[in-house]
């Protein structure tokens, strides 16, 4: 596989999206602390291009790229980070993360995105060294694994249908069928692994569609919430927020404008079907399996 496949097919780059780490391994991110995530520009010298090449990037592979983690950010939200030195001007706010990094954020807020986003942006820029790079560190990695496996598999099959060939030879019945017995159990491993792959990309595919309409208890939203800070050692507040904002800045509905909290009391009905969108972002987001999440938080998918 090329680097140019990985740009044009996009089963293969589906099946690359959560291996987030190799953004670091190329070139250390940058992330805007607490929110985790990059503006526009912090994009563009991540790769080492004009603002413009990742605007038109984007704008050409907007919908994929958004699926990944792709909001506006207001200025507001930056006031409330902690650790770092903010001012606020007019008709923007001053951002000083650190040092080197000073970020003017508009009133009316400023795109963000999300590792895997980035993730994302690596796999379609063309005219960027650290984004060839990242192509071929995912691709290695890919086929490193897939060899690895397929070595294993074939090490394993072959020493099945040597067993059947000795068995044979000795003419012991009982030793032939234990082996046909290992063949077949082999086989049905096989079959069971990609059902349950297949069964897995249905749900997360379903979730971020917001196709997972049916809880047993609206408080399974409290625990899923907990599950997905423990899983990546951050505070419930935080994942509270980014459910917030993913309500408010894809799909339109601010909850904190209709009351005081906790404000998840105030979803319509008809809004449901986008907090759980809205919560399978946040978990692919993090790289965290959408399924397991909901199969623990006893969010059933039928």
């Amino acid at each position: 596989m090329t680097n140019t496949e990985l740009i044009e097919k996009k089963d293969l780059r589906e099946q690359l999206i959560g291996r987030i780490e190799v953004l670091d391994k190329v070139k250390k991110l940058f992330l805007i602390p607490e929110m985790e995530v990059m503006t526009t520009k912090m994009v563009a010298d991540y790769f080492e291009v004009e603002k413009s090449t990742i605007e038109l990037c984007y704008q050409r592979n907007k919908k994929g790229i958004n699926e990944d983690g792709v909001n506006i950010k207001s200025s507001k939200a930056f006031l409330n980070l902690q650790n770092v030195i903010t001012e606020k001007q007019s008709y923007k706010t001053i951002v000083k993360i650190s040092d080197t990094v000073t970020l003017e954020i508009p009133n009316r807020g400023i795109r963000c995105f999300s590792k895997r986003a980035i993730l994302r942006v690596a796999m379609l820029l063309r005219d960027s060294k650290i984004a060839q790079e990242v192509r071929t560190q995912l691709l290695n990695t890919f086929e490193h694994a897939t060899d690895e496996q397929k070595t294993l598999d074939i090490n394993e099959e072959t020493n099945i249908m040597l067993e059947i060939g000795r068995a044979a030879i000795s003419g012991d019945i009982q030793r032939i069928n234990e082996a046909y017995t290992s063949a077949i159990a082999f086989k049905n491993r096989h079959i069971t692994k990609l059902e349950e792959s297949n069964v897995e990309l249905s749900r997360n595919n379903k979730a971020l569609a917001g196709e997972i309409l049916e809880w047993e208890d609206r408080a399974c939203l409290n625990k899923a919430i907990r599950i997905i800070a423990n899983t990546v050692h951050t505070k419930y507040a935080y994942v509270w927020k980014d459910l917030y904002e993913e309500l408010l800045y894809k799909h339109g509905i601010g909850l904190k404008m209709r009351g005081k909290s906790p404000y998840i009391q105030y979803v319509k009905e008809n809004e449901w079907k986008f907090v759980i969108q809205s919560l399978a972002a946040i978990c692919e987001d993090k790289n965290i399996s959408v399924s397991n999440v909901f199969k623990k938080a006893k969010i059933s998918n039928k």
